[in-house]
């Protein structure tokens, strides 16, 4: 019962009934492959995975690059604005806090 453990994991904790704004249009975590940015990729193998469950017409990118840079999360929303923000030394609740806040359906 594989899928069944999957299934549960995703059906339960942080993220998993988080049902984001209808004026969000992307989400995208910027994380490099050279940096140690620890809660970042907890978040992304946790927390936004159950987030991408809860909203599956919510397109999620993940650009994982080479070369050293900042880890950072972009919020799209519909009316061109970007939210961003740096999730460098942050823990992963942190990061859900965070993107919660700018969001979450109200």
């Amino acid at each position: 019962m594989k899928i069944g453990r999957i299934l549960a994991t995703l059906e339960t904790g942080l993220g998993s009934a988080v049902k984001v704004s209808p004026a969000v249009e992307s989400v995208t975590l910027t994380l490099s492959q050279r940096t140690r940015a620890s809660g970042a990729r907890h978040f992304w193998r946790e927390h936004l995975r159950r987030i991408q469950f809860a909203n599956p017409a919510l397109p999620i990118e993940v650009n994982y690059p080479r070369e050293p840079c900042m880890p950072k999360l972009e919020i799209k929303f519909s009316n061109t604005t970007v939210q961003s923000f740096s999730v460098a030394g942050m823990r992963s609740d942190e990061i859900y806090k965070q993107f919660i806040t700018k969001a979450a359906a109200s």
